[in-house]
């Protein structure tokens, strides 16, 4: 039989075993009297023939002194022992002794112990010698009646063994002994075991046994339950027959209060049955489990398949949103992550989203507890929720009453991306929605003076400049920015100015005397007793206190301090939307207009001034056009060119070409949304060919070769995952190309032994594929490829060594592991004997470079994450652009396709093809890309400056930013930078060096 000439290994145990004895001075030991010398030299045997000892002459000498002893421990060695020793001759009949041991192991069978009968049993499950089974079967069958449940529950498993490894035809009572055991069995596990062997070997009399027992499956033990349902989901699969009766099982298996019953009650039904009542019954056994275990892996799981659910069962799944939600208490981010993806989907309905913001408004409140902000992650859960909040009250308005003043208390968050979320949220509703618009600019003049962040200063400056109308409105905000910038005028310090103030501050504190301190008792308003510290200071000191508190009125706000800093976009903000105001009120008050025109005089004086500034830097020159506008509107002569230019910034200003394109980028936002709302996923469809052929599953061989198509039950999709498709796949012409081009050389040809090599990736673990062939007429013996490896990798299984006869060719492995994304080095040696030669031969190999584009994918990110995370980030690469290139476009598309990296801000979301690489792009995808964002595009036609921000994501988590900075010359050239960031260094040096390398390549990579 093939089952026989298998060679099996269950048990690898290492040690290190030295020199190792001779079979004399074991069988010495073996021979001894003493029970324990005798376990001692067994378990020296063991170890040592497991690691590659062969000592066949002990068998005979095992057999005649060992065999007899009656001690636990020498029995269970013994049983190791006869698991691992070689059964067979060269020729591969069985040997001669093994006789002797069948009836040793029969002796054992019939032992009154029944630990010795039960691992007997055990061990015979191991053994895949029919020709040691057979005297033994009558044995085996009489245990099934064994009057001890570990007997039983070996004799089962041993019955299962024989019966699945040489066929039902060896036993042929079996199915009947074990049906009739499983009527009257009373213990959980024996007939788990039991039914288990019907399911695989006999499953007519499995349903048969299960249907009897229909109403009493819900009351038996979990681990039955589970054989159960194993055999539901085969038979359903392949017949429709009794499909009711045994979904009607599943439901009641459902609400078990096991919960991995309730977890294969649920996928099964997903399964199964497309029906809403079984979909919601799997979902809300989901929901249970989700809610109530506490490991994260375990809701992690979870979450994915309610990912599932709802891709295809909408309906069923949009009523459970809420109890989805309660996930949220769990205080992993990973895990709130996925349920407000989950639920922020295609789930939201004008019938819940008044729940579901109430809930999410509760979380916000709940983030500013006390013991929540010192919880790690929690003001990453902040800016979830408010984007969150964000996206739901967009697309319902009604409900973003309830929310946007919670909402704008974190305006003034020392945060930058929480306060920037809350300005875009606000931006948005004033842009849509103009009733709200009145309510939520007087908010943003009440706490502008509060602001620190220079983003969200420019975000609220603009929309007072763009959306306020009202002339009361203006000039309250007109007020309130000039208030947070007071006093007047601004004017930086010297350092030398600082230094004398802190000097004259600490000679006063040095002249002050300590105040007198007089402890008097008084008496409580309750009767009792007590102390009271009365502080007693100098003349002139309540004086100095009320000076003091006076500053204290005039401090300095965080907007008039970035001012004062040079902040050059917030001063060309400030003056524009001053000047905007300022023109829309009819009557404008004089001491109001020159207040707001000192202002800007000073700011623009300020630029002028500083050290990156000028006359010529941007923000002049605006803050310049605002003085000449103003000077307009004061009536001031003058040159018809000034004056020109004075009523076209005029005229654009006053006009709606702002709002316009703000329009323009709230639905580009909307696009390119983290959740659609309302929406339904996209779910890949399945196209097949008009000349592809039909799989009936009903029809197909049991037992043959299946395709990927075919393959439905779960044993198979096992089979399927661990590779029985590849050399069907490995045949396909373009997977035969691609691997052909991966190939590399890694010794000469005319050197005596060549190696080429082949790197997959498979995730975090490298497979190395050699090739190795003698390029000799002798044979070379003991020929070994040595590896090492460079960066961040290790190696897990070396090549073995192997004995090549002249012309023969042979593939070798090697297995790696990767820990992170850096380009990595394996270089080596292969060395190898000659039977003329009396030292070994060696050849250096060719390095080989792990390509780091094997660890990136393609991603999507919105610009703002991409800010915060370029601010954040510590290491930068920049790399300068050295090209053959002409064009910006092209070199652009060339950059993107060798890097897998996406232009932030777009969401590109196009089906793949069948066959095309996750998170890999094509050239096809790069020009969608480019012809969807219209900005650069245009910009790519008419300028000969582009700037791109792309972005990547790497297996491992990894973020990779980097911005594109390109110039074309007069002469035709393309000049600029690259620069990379990301938080870890090998990324950023990584992905560096592989554009510094494609962009040379550039005419190689074309052709």
């Amino acid at each position: 039989m093939s089952v026989e000439t298998e060679k099996y290994c269950t048990i690898l145990i290492h040690y290190e075993k030295g020199v190792p004895p001779t079979s004399e001075e074991l069988a010495k030991k073996l021979e001894s009297k003493k029970e324990t010398v005798q376990a001692e030299a067994l378990e020296e045997l063991i170890l040592l023939m497991i690691n590659g000892e062969s000592y066949p002459k002990l068998l005979m000498t095992i057999i005649r002194f060992v065999v007899t002893s009656r001690d636990h421990r020498v029995k269970k060695l013994l049983q190791i022992y006869w698991e691992i020793v070689e059964k067979t001759k060269d020729t591969g009949d069985l040997k001669e002794e093994m006789i002797l041991v069948c009836n040793a192991l029969r002796n054992d069978l019939m032992h009154a112990n029944e630990y010795v009968c039960g691992s007997t049993l055990r061990l015979l499950c191991k053994m895949k010698y029919y020709r040691i089974l057979e005297p033994l079967k009558e044995a085996v069958l009489r245990n099934l009646s064994h009057r001890h449940s570990y007997v039983r529950r070996n004799a089962v498993m041993c019955v299962f063994s024989i019966v699945k490894s040489f066929g039902v035809e060896v036993l042929p009572e079996a199915p009947e002994d074990i049906e009739q055991l499983l009527l009257v069995e009373g213990d959980l596990s024996t007939k788990r075991n039991a039914f288990l062997m019907l399911v695989n070997c006999d499953q007519e009399r499995a349903i048969k046994y299960v249907l009897s027992l229909q109403e009493q499956v819900s009351s038996m033990g979990d681990i039955f339950q589970l054989a159960v349902l194993e055999l539901v989901r085969k038979v359903c699969r392949s017949t429709s027959v009794n499909k009711g009766r045994f979904l009607r099982i599943v439901f009641d298996l459902a609400a078990s209060s096991s919960t991995a019953v309730s977890y294969e009650c649920a996928s099964s039904l997903v399964t199964l049955s497309s029906s809403p009542v079984a979909i919601h019954q799997a979902a809300q056994a989901y929901v249970q489990l989700l809610t109530e275990q506490s490991d994260n892996n375990v809701k992690l799981i979870v979450l994915d398949r309610l990912r599932d659910v709802q891709k295809h069962h909408k309906q069923v799944m949009e009523g459970m949103v809420m109890d989805i939600f309660r996930a949220l208490s769990c205080p992993s981010l990973d895990v709130r992550k996925k349920v407000v993806d989950i639920c922020l989907g295609s789930l939201v309905s004008p019938r819940n989203i008044k729940d579901i913001v109430a809930l999410l408004k509760k979380e916000v409140i709940k983030t500013l507890g006390y013991e929540a902000s010192n919880t790690e992650g929690n003001l990453e859960y902040r800016r979830l929720l408010i984007r969150a909040l964000h996206a739901c009250t967009g697309q319902y308005p009604d409900q973003a009453q309830s929310v946007m003043f919670l909402l704008m208390d974190f305006l003034t968050e020392s945060d930058q991306t929480t306060a920037t979320e809350v300005v875009m949220f606000l931006r948005e509703l004033i842009a849509n929605y103009s009733e709200m618009r009145l309510p939520i600019l007087q908010r943003l003049a009440e706490c502008i003076g509060d602001v620190s962040q220079s983003r969200v200063l420019r975000g609220c400056l603009w929309l007072f400049g763009e959306y306020c109308e009202d002339e009361a409105l203006i000039e309250s905000v007109i007020q309130a920015v000039l208030t947070s910038l007071r006093p007047l005028p601004l004017v930086t310090e010297d350092g030398s100015q600082k230094e004398k103030k802190e000097g004259a501050g600490g000679e006063k504190k040095k002249e002050k005397k300590a105040p007198k301190i007089t402890t008097k008792t008084v008496v409580l308003a309750d009767g009792t007793y007590g102390t009271q510290n009365v502080y007693e200071g100098e003349e002139g000191e309540e004086e100095e206190v009320a000076e003091e508190k006076g500053k204290a009125d005039v401090k300095k706000t965080a907007f008039r301090t970035l001012l004062l800093g040079g902040d050059f976009l917030l001063s060309a903000m400030v003056g524009v939307s001053l000047t905007k105001l300022c023109m829309k009120l009819k009557n404008l008050p004089v001491a109001l207009r020159n207040e707001v025109l000192l202002v800007i005089v000073n700011i623009l004086k300020l630029v002028k001034q500083h050290v990156c500034g000028g006359e010529k830097c941007d923000s002049a020159v605006r803050l310049s056009q605002c003085i000449r506008a103003f000077a307009v509107l004061g009536k001031s002569q003058l040159s018809p060119a000034q004056l020109a230019a004075a009523q076209l910034v005029q005229g654009d200003w006053s006009g709606s070409q702002g709002r316009a394109q703000l329009a323009k980028v709230l639905e580009l936002a909307s696009q390119n949304s983290e959740w659609a709302l309302g929406q339904e996923e996209e779910v890949q469809e399945k196209s097949v060919a008009p000349d592809e052929c039909i799989v009936f599953r009903q029809l197909r061989e049991r037992k043959g070769g299946a395709g990927p198509t075919g393959g439905m039950d779960d044993d198979e999709d096992f089979h399927a995952a661990r590779g029985a498709t590849i050399a069907q796949a490995a045949a396909d012409g373009a997977l035969f190309a691609e691997r052909l081009a991966k190939v590399q050389q890694m010794t000469g040809l005319a050197d005596p032994v060549y190696v080429e090599a082949f790197l997959q990736v498979h995730s975090f673990d490298l497979m190395l594929e050699l090739l190795v062939v003698n390029r000799t007429n002798e044979t070379l013996q003991n020929v070994l490829v040595e590896l090492s490896t460079q960066g961040d990798l290790k190696l897990v299984d070396r090549p073995s060594a192997v004995t090549l006869s002249a012309g023969q060719q042979m593939t070798l492995h090697a297995s790696i592991k990767v820990a992170s994304t850096e380009t990595g080095i394996i270089f080596g040696y292969v060395t190898f004997e000659k039977k003329s030669a009396a030292d070994k031969e060696c050849s250096v190999l060719n390095e080989l470079h792990v390509d780091i584009l094997d660890y990136i994918e393609r991603s999507w990110i919105n610009e703002l994450a991409f800010r915060t995370m370029w601010s954040e980030f510590e290491w930068e690469n920049k790399v300068n652009i050295n090209t053959s290139i002409t064009e910006v476009g092209t070199f652009l598309e060339h950059i993107m396709r060798n890097t897998n990296m996406s232009i932030v801000g777009r969401s590109y979301k196009k089906t793949g093809e069948k066959n095309q690489k996750k998170g890999k792009l094509t050239a096809e995808d790069v020009q969608d890309m480019l012809r969807d964002a219209v900005g650069i595009k245009k910009l790519i036609d008419t300028s000969s400056f582009v700037a791109v921000n792309l972005y990547a994501k790497s297996i491992f988590g990894e973020d990779a930013l980097a911005n594109i900075s390109i110039e074309k010359l007069p002469d035709g050239k393309l000049t600029g930078s690259c620069r990379i960031r990301s938080r870890t260094q090998g990324i950023a040096l990584s992905l560096g060096d592989r554009i510094t390398i494609v962009q040379r390549g550039v005419q190689v990579a074309r052709e």
